[in-house]
This record gives structure tokens, sequence and C-alpha cells, in this order.
């Protein structure tokens, strides 16, 4: 039935003329062409409405995440005000308050075709118009109440918080499921985009064959008729037609082939723009997420900082008012973090305010000061000294909204400082007053040798002896002053031995209650369990006897005098603050007095030489200096408490020994002085040695003299009889007397070993020790204190004693 209507429909397009039938054919497809452009124009403009409608969600998703950022820059500003109590944590506040209805106006202009989701966001802006009441009131309490209160009321206000974070997250997730319906109903419209442009294509062509096909079973008829005739007549076949070449159908199949693959690779952009769009925002979020890490751990690191800085760190504004204080500040200043925060800086004194309102001046314009020295006050009225460094704080806008100030207290550095100084001072003139001690003791040392051996000798003109022994006496006393100016130098030869301290004080108060007066009170307080320390008994005799001297001048009306000694510990902190003092076990004897005491600026001199506030002749200045050299010496400290009017303290630490004490040794005065041994002479001084010289030859000794080490030890090589005594000098140019006796010790180990000297160099330490039972030779001398000198040391084992 199909074949016979085809029929009936080829004969009916066969009646039609040529032109006809060639409208036919074009109009067939055209219309079907039309018809298939019709279908993708609608169905293009639904893919767009589908488009539309996915960046419609895509902006409502954004809108709704900015309020969830508001809400939490909200939460994160008040935080950090509550943490630090500065306005300017309140920027970001102040800035998601106002910015928050515009967002959340902005989301409902969005929602306008979502009854849905505009109930939702009703609800969410009651939840958030709440939020923010609370949390303002947060705000409110803290800045009236401080940190605490504020922490209380904050916990009430995150439930807020969090419930409208919740109710925000239900609108997300409600346009994350229509997102997912709108890009699939996206993808649907593609879909039939494609398949219209397929079907479109197919009817096309379709309906092209079949108006080609009409056309040509009415032509071909014809053309094979044709054809079949031409053949009949000329006997040969068509020539085939040019199938290189394409008609009108052709190049429209092609056209409609491009457009449909344009259209597939616009599908497959706009694809793949969604997927990077989804993963950049992915992206995003995360970098969100990772700066907000960052930003609480910097934050944390702050605070740790801040807490365990030793440096009071504090921030003023404009006015001077404070807005920050660490808890370094309170620990050095006093005031505690409510007691300053809102009130002008307490630390500027009353006497500085001046300075300070100065220094707020130049701050506003941006200057900064560095290390700059200043005086504060504390709490409690004391004043100590600091060195400050500023640096300004700005606002959003850059303008300086106030400055932050570091003090770093350093009372302790300065005391340091003018320890340090006192010392040095110290050292110079000890180091000057023992350069002159020395060679004026070897001056005297001429002068009384050949004083002594010219009153031997003018035994029949008593006016000669009278003025030599005037000479003699004048001898002594610059002796005397000599030996004190070493006792402050630290440059006298010192004999420790390991004593208590309880039986010197016990001994020399016997011979110092003559000096005392009747009208003063003694006490003494020992410690019966004191240690013992390693010192010379005669220095520690005249330290003594210098303290209790200097207390009986300051108590002119009578008074009381109190010596007490004590185990004490000085420790690491001690140590640090007195410059060459060691940590440990310390022995104290203090001398105190209730006499008229001393001004900072004498308290300041007490200890120079030549210092004194006596009457011109009561007094040489060198008392104290003796004491200070002593204990120095010691490897002590000596500490002084004293105002005018209230008396003075005398405190004196010495560093206590582990060896039991032991008596020192008393030799008898040797009744005979005379002798006929051999005695090596090494001085380098040609005066004393020519001195020496005479003084033991007038005595019988045979002396071998050498001026110099070297020539010494060549002697004691050389010589071939018996050398019983070798007398040297300790400081000589080539090497020390202790250096000598060891060589000479090397080729005669029997000799004996007298020392002599006027003073020790800091080439050895900072002074030589020498053994109780070492025999030494001070200089100045006499003649017959060097024979008695001899006398001992040739009757004594010195040998074994001397080796160093």
């Amino acid at each position: 039935m199909s074949g016979r209507r085809f029929e009936r429909i080829a004969g009916s397009f066969g009646n039609l003329s040529l032109s006809a039938k060639g409208i036919l054919v074009v109009s067939i497809p055209v219309c079907a062409l039309l018809a298939a452009i019709a279908v993708f124009y609608d169905f293009e403009r639904q893919t767009r409405d589908a488009q539309t409608w996915v960046d419609h969600t895509v902006v409502v998703r954004s809108e709704i995440r900015r309020v969830r950022g508001q809400i939490n820059a909200l939460e994160d500003s008040i935080r950090g005000y509550l943490l630090t109590l500065r306005e300017s944590y309140l920027e970001p506040y102040w800035a998601a308050r106002k910015e928050l209805p515009r967002v959340l106006a902005s989301v409902r202009k969005e929602f306008g075709d979502n009854p849905s989701q505009l109930q939702q966001l009703a609800k969410t802006e009651e939840m958030a118009g709440a939020a923010m009441t609370l949390v303002e009131s947060v705000r409110q309490d803290a800045a009236a109440n401080g940190f605490a209160r504020g922490a209380e009321r904050l916990e009430s206000a995150r439930a807020s918080i969090e419930a409208v974070r919740s109710q925000v997250g239900v609108m997300e997730a409600e346009e994350e499921r229509l997102l997912q319906e709108r890009i699939t109903a996206q993808h649907q419209a593609q879909h039939r985009l494609e398949l219209a442009i397929f079907v479109g294509g197919l009817v096309g062509l379709l309906g092209g064959f079949a108006a080609a096909l009409l056309f040509t079973r009415s032509i071909v008829r014809r053309v094979h008729r044709v054809e079949e005739l031409a053949r009949t007549v000329a006997g040969q076949s068509c020539a085939e037609p040019d199938a290189g070449r394409g008609d009108e159908v052709t190049r429209l199949e092609r056209t409609l082939n491009q457009t449909a693959r344009l259209l597939a690779a616009q599908s497959e952009q706009l694809r793949a723009a969604h997927n990077d769009l989804e993963s950049r925002v992915a992206r995003r979020t995360a970098e969100l997420s990772q700066a907000n890490e960052y930003l609480r751990q910097a934050n944390d690191v702050r605070q740790a900082l801040i807490k365990s800085s030793p440096l009071a760190i504090f921030a003023i504004d404009l006015e001077g008012k404070v807005i920050f204080w660490s808890p370094a500040a309170e620990r050095i200043f006093g005031w505690t973090e409510g007691e300053a925060i809102g009130r002008m800086l307490p630390v500027i004194p009353e006497n500085r305010m001046h300075e300070f309102e100065a220094a707020l001046v130049r701050l506003r314009t941006g200057e900064s000061i560095q290390g700059d020295e200043r005086t504060h006050q504390k709490k409690d009225g004391s004043r100590i000294d600091v060195a400050i460094w500023t640096a300004p704080l700005r606002d959003a806008s850059g303008a300086i909204s106030g400055y932050i100030t570091i003090d770093a207290d350093i009372t302790e550095r300065k005391l340091l400082e003018e320890q340090f100084r006192q010392s040095q001072k110290l050292e110079a003139v000890g180091r000057l007053a023992g350069g002159v001690a020395h060679d004026f003791n070897n001056l005297l040392t001429v002068i009384m040798g050949y004083v002594e051996m010219l009153i031997t000798d003018a035994q029949g003109s008593p006016a000669l002896i009278e003025y030599a022994q005037e000479i003699q006496f004048a001898a002594d006393r610059a002796s005397s002053l000599t030996g004190q100016l070493l006792a402050f130098s630290r440059r006298q030869i010192s004999q420790p031995k390991v004593l208590d301290l309880n039986e010197s004080v016990a001994q020399s108060m016997k011979l110092l209650q003559r000096v005392i007066g009747e009208d003063i009170v003694v006490l003494t307080h020992p410690e019966p369990d004191l240690g013992r320390v390693k010192a010379d008994p005669i220095h520690i005799d005249q330290a003594l006897m210098n303290l209790v001297v200097n207390a009986r001048d300051a108590m002119p009306n009578g008074g009381t005098l109190t010596i007490e000694t004590a185990n004490v510990f000085l420790d690491d902190s001690y140590a640090d603050r007195h410059i060459g003092v060691k940590p440990g076990h310390y022995c104290m004897l203090a001398v105190s007095d209730t006499g008229t005491g001393m001004t900072p600026e004498v308290k300041s001199r007490i200890f120079e030489p030549f210092f004194t506030t006596k009457e011109s002749g009561k007094g040489t200045g060198l008392g104290l200096s003796i004491v200070y050299g002593v204990v120095k010496q010691s490897g002590g400290d000596i500490m002084v408490y004293s105002e005018a009017g209230k008396g003075s303290t005398f405190k004196l630490y010495f560093p206590m020994a582990e060896a039991p004490a032991v008596m020192a040794e008393t030799n008898g005065r040797v009744e005979e002085l005379r002798g006929s041994e051999t005695v090596l002479l090494c001085e380098d001084e040609e005066r004393i040695r020519k001195l020496v010289y005479a003084m033991l030859a007038k005595q019988g000794y045979n002396v071998l003299e050498a001026e110099a080490p070297d020539a010494a030890m060549r002697m004691a090589r050389e010589y071939a009889g018996q050398i019983d005594l070798l007398l040297t000098d300790i400081v000589m140019p080539q090497m020390n007397g202790f250096e000598l006796a060891k060589s000479v010790f090397a080729t005669r180990p029997e000799i004996k070993v007298l020392y002599m000297s006027g003073y020790t160099d800091n080439r050895v330490n900072a002074g030589w020790e020498l053994e109780a039972n070492v025999p030494f030779l001070h200089k100045p001398f006499t003649a017959a204190g060097l024979t008695q000198k001899v006398r001992e040391a040739l009757g004594t084992e010195a040998r074994e004693a001397s080796r160093l």
C-alpha cells in the first residue's frame, strides 16, 4: 500500500514543471532546516535560562557565605578586644555590624523568587539581630568591667552566634540543593539542544533525500529514456558525473555539522568553567582557613611573648592614658592591669610630668625613642632607672593613634657600673701607691741600714747618735706609711693561715680595749660554729684595729660598738650585683657603731687612699684603704651601710676555708746573730745589694754577690765551696725569686732560702702567698732584722717548704 501511495505521489510530482520541481526540492529541506532552527533557538533559550539560574544560585551562595564571614569577623573582633581591651581590635567589629545588614538585604533581594528561603532569611535576620545585641552588651560590659566579666558574657553570646551560623548553614544547604537541581536542569537543556540539532539535521536530510528521490524518480525515467535513446543512437554509455564536487545539500550538511560541533565545544567549555569555579571556591575556602590558623598562631605567639618577656611593655593613647599593661609591667612597677588601664601613665614622677608632656608632643609626630634612660616611679613611691624604647601605633587609615613602650629596668646595671668604676679607680690608685711604696721601700732600706751602721760606729759621739736616731725614727714612720700603702694596693707579701675569726677578734679586743675608751660600750656576738678562713692573721688584726679606731672616732660622745661574726652564703644573685665576688660560703666579720654616720658623698670615697674627714694631722686617710686591701687580697668582699646621723656598719666577707685551723708557730729570739756560713746574695738594686753585703760581712758571713738571677745560677754551679743560704729579692727583671730558687735547688738541693721584697707584682696572680714556715724579710729592714732572719732561715727546714 505504501508503494502504491509513493507511486501516486511520484506521479503527481512528475506532472509538475521542472522549475516547480526544483523549487519543491529546495523548499522541503529549507523548511525542515527552519523548523530545526526554531527548535534549536527554543532549546538554546532554555539552556541560557538554566545557566542564569545556576549563576544566580552561585551568587546567592556567595552572599550567604559573606553573612557567615561577617558573623565570624564579629566574633573574632570581640574576642581580640576582650583579650587586649584595645580599641583597634573593634574596627572589624564595627565594620561587621555595619556590613551585616547590607549583606542580609542583598540576600533578601536575591531570594525574591523563593518564599521558603525568604522565611529562613527572616528567621536568620531576627537571630542575627539578637546576637549582635548580645555581643554589643558583652563589649560594653568588658569596657566597663574588664576582661573577666566580658569573658563570662561571651560564652552566652557564643551560643547565639552558633545558632546564627546554624541557620545560615540551613539556607546554604538549601541553595546547594537548588544549585544541584539547576545544574541538572542545565545539563538536560543542553542534552535537548544537542538532540534537537541532531533531529533537525536528520529531518532536513531525510526531507531533502525524499524530495530528491521524488525529483529524481520523475527525472531519472526521462533521463533513462534519453540515455537509452542516446545509447541506442550512440551505442555507448553516458559518462559518470564528477563525484569530487558537492552540491548545496552537501554544503548545508557540512554547515550543520560544524554548528553541532561548535555547540558541543561550547557546552564542554561551560562544563570546564563550572568545574574550575568549584575548584577555585574550594581553594579559597582552604586559604581562608589556613589564614585564620596563621592568625591564631600569631596571636598565641604574641601573647606568650608578652607574658614571658622580662621587660615592661605597655601602650598609651595620644593623651597619655594606658590602653595596654603587660604582666612584666605589673611586676616591675607594682600597678595591676586593672589599676593602670584607662588612667594617665602612673610611672611618671610628678617632677618629670613636664618632660612626659613634651615627649607626647614629639611622639604625635611619629618620632620614636631608642634606648633613652629615664627615672620612673613604682607604686610604693620608690624610683628606678629604666631604658626606654617606643614605636607608634597606627589605625586603619595610617594615622598615629598611640604608641607602645618597652621599659628595661637598668637600676642594677647602673649600680654595677658604678661599682666597676669605683673598683677601677681604686685599682689605678692602688697600682700607683704600690709602685711608689716599692721604690720608697728600696730607698728606706738603704737609709735605715746605713743609719743603723752609723749608730754602731758612732758610739763616741752622742750628738751624732742623736741625729742618726732622729733619722731612724723618721725612716720608721716612713716605713709604716709604705706598709699601709702596700696593704691598700694588695701588693704586700701575704702569709695566710687557716684561722678562727672568733679567736682573732678575742685576741685583738684585749689590746683594743685600751684604745676604745670607757664611754663606749662594746658588744660582741660571735657565731658558735663559725667556719674557718685562710688569711694573714696580722692583716686581720690590722683591719679590725682600723675599723674599731674609725668607729671610736665616729662616737666622740660615746655610744655602742658591736662586733659580730656569722656564717653566710653569698648566692649567684649577690655575686651578679658585686664585681669580683664568687658565690659560696663565707665568714662574715661585722663592725657596727652608733656614731655620726656618713653622707652618700663621703661613703662613695671612703676607700680612697689619703681621703679623710678628720682634721689635719689626726689621720692619714689610709685606715679604710688598708681594710679594703686586706679583704680583697683574701678573695673576699666588703659592704658598707651608713646614713648621716644613724651610725655605720662594715661587713667583711672572707671565703670559708676547708682545712682545720692551725696555730701559728712562734720562733724564739735568736740569741746569737753572728755566723760564718756562705750566703749567695741576689739583688738587682745595687745600693741595697751593697748594704746587705756590708751588713752580713760585718757579722762574719761569707757573701757571694749576684746582680741578676743568671749570675746567681752561674755562681751556684761554679762555686767550689758549700753555699748555705740563698738570699734573694722576689721581683727581678729576668725571673722572680721563686723561679731562681727552683733553679738553684737543681744544683744544690741542700741550700736554704730567705726571700726579701718591698712588694710583689701582679705578674703572679693578684699577690704571692708564702707558707707559714717560709722565711721572708720585708723591706725596709734593719741589720738586726736581717741577721735574725738569716739565722732563722739557716736553722729551719725552709728548703722543702719553699719549693713552689
